[in-house]
């Protein structure tokens, strides 16, 4: 067990410090991603603009399969928390965001390890008052952002803005009575890791 372990150990280490050049033979391969950041709701929640959330936060993580140099195909999971305002007074109700979905990213690699990149796609949205049930709805999901990798390792750092669209009527709590379409923008930085097929 002891030995296993330290094959295990051994062989993580291998791949963080192995060459981007010698990695790069291949195109493909996994891409498993963590985040965290802010949480902006971009609409009011009626016509008169009374009912709003704060910005609060979010935090998620993901795995992408890279298909070639420019496409990527990615799961994604964010939590989001933000509070509910009337007339933009808090209430110390809060809302939990749970995003699911897939996407595809397409994206143009630079030399020198920096990558811009859109992605588009959908899923579903888990909306969770404060003592109020939940409630899931469908989604859809864009967005941009860029990373860098570092020089001589598997990790790249990235910082990407995901948006998301729905529509949560048929809700109680803060969202009684809401029909407008929602539109939600997670703004976030994190850590991936590159593990080449």
């Amino acid at each position: 067990m002891f030995a296993h372990r330290i094959s295990s150990l051994a062989l993580v280490a291998l791949l963080a410090t192995t060459p981007l050049t010698a990695q790069q033979s291949t195109s493909r391969a996994v891409i498993v991603s963590g985040h965290g950041g802010g949480f902006s709701a971009l609409e009011n929640l009626d016509t008169p603009g009374t009912r709003d959330f704060k910005t609060g936060y979010s935090v998620g993580g993901g795995v992408g399969v890279q298909l070639s140099r420019y496409v990527v195909l990615r799961s994604d999971f964010t939590y989001a928390r933000d509070e509910f305002r009337l007339n933009g007074t808090r209430t110390g109700e809060h809302l939990k965001k749970y995003f699911y979905g897939g996407a595809v990213q397409l994206q143009y690699p630079f030399a020198g390890g920096f990558t811009p990149y859109l992605l588009a796609g959908g899923g579903a949205v888990t909306l969770k008052p404060i003592n109020n049930g939940s409630r899931t709805k469908g989604q859809g999901t864009f967005g941009a952002g860029f990373s860098y990798a570092i020089p001589g390792s598997a990790v790249s750092l990235f910082s990407e803005g995901l948006g998301y669209a729905y529509k949560p009527d048929g809700i109680g709590g803060s969202l009684a009575g809401v029909t407008k379409t929602q539109f939600d923008l997670a703004w976030t930085g994190g850590l991936s890791y590159r593990i080449h097929l």
